[in-house]
């Protein structure tokens, strides 16, 4: 796959609003916690424009992204996070197809009716993907897949490996719990032949729509 375009403007639009920002910090600001958001990156502000003329829809992204699921692992799990629902974060692992998998090991007290996991509130998004990858660990060895996937470099190089800044550790107990379980679980996976890589945001089966690229 060749690289992606970088994103220099995002199209928002909420409850009668709309807009195209400068920034992702600035877009999540219109968008963040308001029910019915959709918000995308592109490249140029007038494809952001054309993007809300045209009803600000997401179907033409979605076809594109099932294509490209045809290249990926069918004997994979895959992992996300997201926000965009307007309900705090989400993790979401699923299958190549999309069809969620989280019911296999997650409470049921965390299911939303999506299959997704909510997370409490004021969990970010990289606590969201470690979550993610710590039950897409646990789904694999239960189904016995040897490969798991996710777009999060942070969570895939460092945080699931137990590589935590000081000033985390110092700051957030969840997060060092998290962290070591995962570590475990990955530990055990690397063990039996299983082996974690990088999916492209875009091409995530788990990407739960809201992805910034």
């Amino acid at each position: 796959m060749g690289a992606k375009a970088a994103k220099n403007c995002y199209a928002w639009t909420v409850q009668g609003e709309e807009g195209i920002a400068s920034s992702w910090n600035e877009c999540e600001s219109r968008v963040s916690g308001r029910k019915g958001a959709r918000f995308r990156g592109f490249a140029t502000r007038q494809e952001a424009r054309a993007w809300l003329d045209a009803g600000a829809q997401y179907a033409a992204r979605g076809e594109k992204k099932a294509r490209e699921r045809v290249d990926l692992p069918e004997d994979a799990v895959y992992f996300d996070a997201g926000t965009g629902r307007g309900n705090g974060t989400e993790a979401n692992v699923t299958d190549r197809d999309g069809t969620p998998l989280a019911h296999l090991e997650a409470p049921a007290q965390l299911l939303t009716q999506f299959g997704t996991i909510q997370l409490s509130p004021g969990r970010t998004n990289n606590f969201g993907e470690l979550l993610g990858c710590y039950y897409a660990l646990k789904i694999a060895q239960r189904l016995g897949r040897k490969r798991v996937l996710g777009d999060s470099a942070l969570v895939l190089d460092y945080w699931s490996r137990n590589h935590l800044s000081a000033e985390k550790r110092e700051n957030d107990p969840d997060l060092v719990r998290l962290a070591a379980l995962t570590a475990r679980e990955r530990i055990a996976f690397e063990a039996g032949g299983g082996s974690l890589s990088h999916v492209p945001g875009g091409q995530n089966p788990a990407d739960l729509g809201f992805h910034r690229d």
